[in-house]
């Protein structure tokens, strides 16, 4: 009996030691195991990706036309950088060690199912595809996904927000603004940017003679002497463009034009439009930026939706109200001021500060 039990305890400790060894062993292996990709794919070879949603059926598709993609219906409107690089960078080189399931049975438990998903991702190089599925989020930027070409079922690190099959999601809302404008042009009126010379020491010596009671002819020959030897500087300016001039008794309201020109500069469009409308009236708006060429915007408005179309776009594209009021309605008067009613609004705004001023410390 003694013996018998003595082989038993011989035999139990030795199933112990065995599946402690076991244990760590797999311990150690699941410690170690190196992160591979969740595709195998070369990046520069895929030439097509579609989106899908799994409660839409209408699916997005974008293609790679040089070193830039697009979307498959509207190849010349340019795309946001980020969410791009999220489908060819980000997506592809997710990082994964075990699998949280390696059974078909649980992929519709994870929305990674063929028939039953969240999202699925189809790259095409050149004949062949290759699918992943993306599924519910687990916890806070993660998702879990699964290769269409195996039944293991990965959790990653992953955003699903920056997937969608919204194409307005994708663009770039900034593809119609424009920077360093030099001028602006509608029916009846162009303003242009101008470099113009100044001689400041010229300036400052004539004005120091006008404010002497020395005879004039007496200094002329200094102020000639003034003219050779003084230093110009440069100074870009707006200025009416012929064969245009001003209105007698008029200048330029500068900070009027600076106020337009961070319009376009800002100018954010929010969606393509959807369908061509018939517009009742148009209006026309010309610039051109620092190299010279020329944009031509066009302006409408249909009920209670605005719209915006610039030359080298196809496709018209809808804007909020006060873009489009900023932009839209704009008259020649806007753009010119008289000076006196200038210096004296700028010496009521002064006489309004200094009440306000000595009011407060009162």
């Amino acid at each position: 009996m003694n013996k018998a039990v003595t082989i038993l305890s011989v035999v139990l400790g030795a199933q112990v030691i065995l599946a402690g060894a076991l244990f760590y062993n797999g311990q150690n292996s699941f410690e170690t195991q190196a992160p591979v990709s969740l595709l195998s794919l070369e990046q520069q070879a895929i030439n097509e990706i579609t989106l899908q949603e799994g409660d839409n059926d209408k699916p997005l598709t974008l293609v790679k036309n040089g070193e830039n993609w697009h979307l498959a219906d509207y190849p010349n409107l340019p795309l946001l950088d980020y969410k791009v690089s999220a489908l060819t960078d980000t997506l592809i080189n997710s990082k994964v060690n075990w699998p949280v399931s390696r059974t078909q049975a649980s992929h519709e438990r994870f929305k990674v199912a063929d028939d039953n998903f969240e999202k699925r991702i189809t790259y095409k190089l050149g004949d062949d595809e290759v699918d992943v599925l993306l599924g519910e989020s687990p916890s806070f930027k993660k998702l879990y996904a699964r290769n269409g070409d195996n039944n293991d079922v990965f959790t990653i690190e992953f955003s699903g927000y920056q997937l969608s099959v919204d194409k307005n999601d994708w663009l770039n809302k900034s593809l119609l603004s424009v920077k360093d404008i030099s001028e602006i042009s509608q029916a009846g009126f162009a303003f242009e940017k101008a470099q113009v010379q100044q001689d400041a020491d010229l300036d400052e010596h004539t004005e120091s003679v006008k404010n002497t009671s020395v005879d004039k002819s007496a200094v002329l020959p200094d102020i000639i002497k003034a003219n050779a030897s003084s230093k110009t500087r440069v100074e870009t300016i707006w200025q009416v463009k012929a064969p245009a001039k001003l209105p007698e008794g008029q200048t330029l309201d500068t900070e009027r034009i600076d106020e337009l020109l961070e319009q376009f500069s800002s100018l954010t469009i929010t969606a393509i439009a959807e369908q061509e409308i018939a517009f009742a009236e148009i209006e026309k708006l010309s610039v051109k930026d620092a190299d010279g060429k020329q944009f031509d915007f066009e302006f409408a408005q249909h009920e209670d939706s605005y719209y915006v179309k610039r030359s080298d776009f196809a496709h018209w594209f809808s804007l909020g109200k006060a873009q489009f009021d900023n932009l839209a309605n704009i008259n020649a008067n806007d753009f010119f001021i008289t000076p006196d009613d200038d210096e004296n609004s700028q010496q009521l705004s002064n006489e309004t500060n200094q009440q306000t001023d000595t009011e407060t410390s009162d």
